[in-house]
């Protein structure tokens, strides 16, 4: 830190000791010692202090990056699905849009009636019931009044 050689030092001491003395001579060292540690600890919060904003800092950069890069996939995705939907024709959005539509479909009956729930449902069924599924009615079975 001060660089300072072997002759340096030797030349401060005997200066300190003939200056202060034997008998302030242990204080004075302790003194500087105590200071000279403050001082190094001083520096090296500094310096911690600093890298530790200029990792921040970096690490802020590298985030608005990938913020962008997401933003503009964002961006060219949406760009595509306009681009998709102004090339569909009109009979294709309905076509979607009925595919969309729920597979069972509700019919008014011109007299109320009550219907076994299971044997309407297996009739709007897209699929076949397995054989081994009994579609008479029985007397626990679930009725609605329509």
């Amino acid at each position: 830190m001060l660089n300072l050689g072997m002759t340096e030092i030797f030349c401060f001491a005997v200066i300190a000791l003939l200056v202060l003395g034997p008998d302030k001579l242990p204080e004075a060292a302790r003194f500087v010692a105590k200071w000279y540690g403050k001082i190094k600890k001083f520096i090296n919060n500094i310096q911690n202090e600093i890298d530790r904003e200029l990792r921040l800092s970096e690490f802020r950069e590298e985030m608005q990056k990938e913020i962008d890069k997401i933003t503009e996939l964002e961006r060219r995705m949406q760009q595509q699905l306009d681009a998709l939907k102004n090339t569909q024709t009109p009979s294709e959005t309905e076509q979607v849009k009925a595919e969309t539509k729920a597979f069972i479909i509700y019919r008014l009956s011109p007299q109320q009636a009550i219907l076994p729930f299971s044997l309407e449902y297996h009739k709007q069924l897209p699929f076949k019931p397995e054989p081994s599924l009994s579609t008479q009615p029985f007397d626990t079975e679930l009725k609605i009044a329509v």
